[in-house]
């Protein structure tokens, strides 16, 4: 790594394209409704990847990883994604059920931080959300084990799965699984042209939410 290097991050920009108006003061008593907005207004926007979120999770050893995956719903319950069970992440939850996730629109300079426990789905949620994925990658997914070390004939499984696919075109990978991050805590960012950033973070409490501005 070099000094040009860092001169040349330095230089970058960081701000948002299409910063849009954000009335913080003005906030609902409950986080739904904002996040729905912020959703919504990134796919009307026709941002790039506005399902995309980063995943963290940690073994029961505190060894964290993180990783992108694609948000498949949003509910009164909390947020889903769906993953392979015995993949990195699926491992992860089954020892320390616990995970953040960090919502980014980088057009609108806005994040959704959430943190919380995991609860894993039941067999009809994961079916219907392997089934919403593109047949490509629901045959990667049937060929081999997520993360697991390429073999040599990885073509030939994946070739082998496409084509039952074909056949059977109903088919669920039973290791696939969807999880919801019940959050403990919901965050709301959104940087400034003139100062700073506006927070906004919402905790769960025993009869409802709190909410509070942050210090930038």
């Amino acid at each position: 790594m070099t000094v040009a290097l860092a001169e040349l991050l330095a230089a970058s920009s960081t701000r948002p394209t299409d910063e849009p108006p954000w009335a913080v003061d003005d906030h609902p008593d409950e986080p739904w409704p904002l996040v729905e907005d912020w959703l919504r207004s990134a796919v009307s926007a026709h941002v790039l990847a506005a399902r995309t979120v980063t995943l963290a999770t940690a073994t029961a050893d505190g060894t964290p990883s993180a990783r992108t995956v694609l948000l498949a719903d949003v509910t009164d319950d909390g947020f889903w994604f769906a993953t392979s069970a015995s993949g990195p992440a699926g491992r992860d939850l089954a020892e320390n059920p616990v995970a953040a996730l960090v919502w980014y629109v980088r057009e609108h300079a806005r994040q959704i931080r959430v943190t919380g426990s995991v609860v894993r789905g039941d067999a009809d949620r994961a079916a219907a959300a392997f089934r919403a994925r593109a047949a490509g990658s629901r045959a990667v997914t049937l060929a081999g084990r997520q993360s697991a070390p390429l073999p040599a004939d990885a073509d030939d499984r994946v070739r082998q799965a496409q084509e039952r696919l074909e056949r059977e075109p109903g088919l669920v990978d039973p290791d696939w699984a969807a999880y919801l991050v019940a959050p403990a805590e919901i965050e709301f960012w959104q940087s400034r042209h003139d100062a700073g950033e506006q927070r906004l973070r919402y905790r769960r409490e025993p009869h409802g939410w709190r909410s509070e501005r942050l210090w930038p």
